[in-house]
């Protein structure tokens, strides 16, 4: 796996418990190739890697709800909160789709829409993947 990471074959990778993992470019070619969808959950600075030409990708954050009508009783919520709004602020020029989770019906129902619409729909893209 070293060497795979030494020749920039991952997208991204890591450890956990000392063992690591990652996701390969290759993998996400081959689904590619295969007239699959690719599903993504990726750190932020992933979208840079993927943001071309070859993987045209549809990005969609899904950020964190509304805090007017959430309790938040150990201030987690509200730090979920302004992580999300720094994502948003960081890398919001990569998103194609914003979700505000503010009821888990509605956002799987919207994100469902939003990739049966990527499936069926042409995408506009940058010119600079065409040429």
């Amino acid at each position: 796996m070293m060497a795979d990471i030494a020749a920039n074959e991952y997208l991204e990778y890591g450890t956990h418990e000392d063992a690591m993992y990652g996701t390969k470019l290759d993998t996400i070619r081959r689904i590619h190739t295969e007239g699959k969808m690719a599903i993504l959950d990726v750190e932020p600075q992933a979208l840079k890697i993927l943001r071309t030409a070859e993987f045209t990708p549809y990005v969609v954050f899904i950020a964190a709800p509304s805090l007017q009508n959430i309790a938040d009783y150990d201030g987690s919520l509200e730090r979920l909160a302004k992580e999300s709004d720094m994502l948003r602020q960081m890398y919001g020029h990569f998103f194609d789709l914003t979700i505000v989770n503010n009821d888990i019906s509605e956002t799987i129902a919207t994100l469902e829409s939003a990739i049966e619409r990527v499936h069926t729909t042409p995408q506009w893209v940058p010119v600079s993947w065409l040429y």
